[in-house]
Formats: structure tokens, sequence, C-alpha cells
């Protein structure tokens, strides 16, 4: 067998090899990056919703003074109402983003703005809940209502509840980052070769 047998009879297999399209693959590089953010606003909803109904136990499994109960569940109330405010807006986030096209660079502007929207919607869920975490912080510990009225006249007090709401902002401004930031970068970064594109 000389090397023309071996070249024709390659050239005579099939191979079965899939037909990419350019829609195809567009279609499914494109949507990666809303993909991943709809998964993580998913398990950020499932997660915040456990935790807070979690939260309403804690009277239960901590040795809470009896007069402490109904002050906590007064701002455990509170605390709650927020919350859910925004899961709610974060679910129907979720739910009209399985509905986005990307097909268009007007769809992917669109695309762009709700999952900014939602990442700033987060933005704000984490710093309107800080203080309230905080607050919770003396209650677990056993104080009662006259020690933690106490603490806040306290300067050094004060100044460390400030400096632990600053951190709590900046480690929840840095998770979402970590968990939003580089597909709202993947997004941007298609949006500005359309644009590039269209100014050629």
């Amino acid at each position: 067998m000389n090397f023309d047998d071996i070249k024709k009879s390659w050239d005579t297999q099939e191979v079965s090899t899939p037909k990419l399209t350019e829609a195809s693959l567009v279609s499914s590089i494109d949507r990666l990056p809303l993909d991943r953010i709809r998964k993580n606003a998913l398990k950020d909803i499932l997660l915040q919703t456990v935790s807070i109904i979690g939260i309403a136990f804690f009277p239960q499994l901590y040795a809470m003074p009896e007069e402490n109960k109904l002050i906590f569940y007064v701002v455990y109330l509170l605390f709650a109402f927020v919350s859910f405010y925004y899961i709610i807006k974060m679910a129907l986030f979720y739910r009209t983003s399985s509905t986005f096209d990307m097909n268009s660079r007007d769809s992917l502007y669109e695309v762009y703005f709700h999952a900014r929207m939602y990442v700033q919607l987060y933005e704000n869920f984490c710093c309107s809940i800080a203080p309230f975490v905080i607050f919770f912080i003396p209650f677990f510990m056993g104080f009662t209502l006259d020690k933690i009225g106490r603490l806040f006249t306290n300067g050094i007090f004060v100044a460390y509840f400030i400096s632990l709401c600053v951190f709590t902002f900046w480690v929840a401004r840095f998770w979402i980052k970590r968990l939003y930031g580089r597909y709202l970068k993947q997004l941007k970064e298609t949006l500005d070769q359309f644009k590039a594109v269209t100014e050629e």
C-alpha cells in the first residue's frame, strides 16, 4: 500500500462531525455570563431565604433573657420585612432574566442593564441588612436591654460598631464583585466589541 492508496482511503472515509453554525456558537457563548449570573442569583435567593427563616429560631437555640425576646422579634420583624422585599425583587430578576434574548446589540444592552441593576439591588440589600445583623449580636451574647443601651453610650463600642458596619459593607462589596463582577465584565466586553464593529 503506497501513500496515494492511504490518502484515497482516508478521503473516502466518512467522518461525522457536527456542523457548527455561527448562530449556535454565538448563542452558546454569549448566554454563558447571563446563565452564571442567574445561577448565582438563585443560590443567593435560596441562601438568604433560609437564613432569614433560621434567624427566627435563634431565641430558642440560645439562652436569651426573656425581656430581650420581645425586642428581638420586633427588630426581627423589621429585618424580615426589609429582607423579603429585596428577595422578591431578586426573584423577579431571576424569573424575567430567563426570557432575555441575546441576539442583537439592543437586547444585549437590555441584559447588561438588568444585570447591573440586579447587582446594585444586591448591594443595597447587603447594606440595609448589615445594621440589623450587627444589632442582633449583643442579643446572642446574652446582654439585657439596659446593658445594650449602655453599650451604645460607650465611645469605644460605638467606634467598634461603626467600624464593623464599614467592614461588613466592604466584605459584601467584595463578595458581590467576586460572584457577579467578572460576568458583568464579560457582558461589557461583548458590548464594547459590538460598539467597535458599528463604528468601523
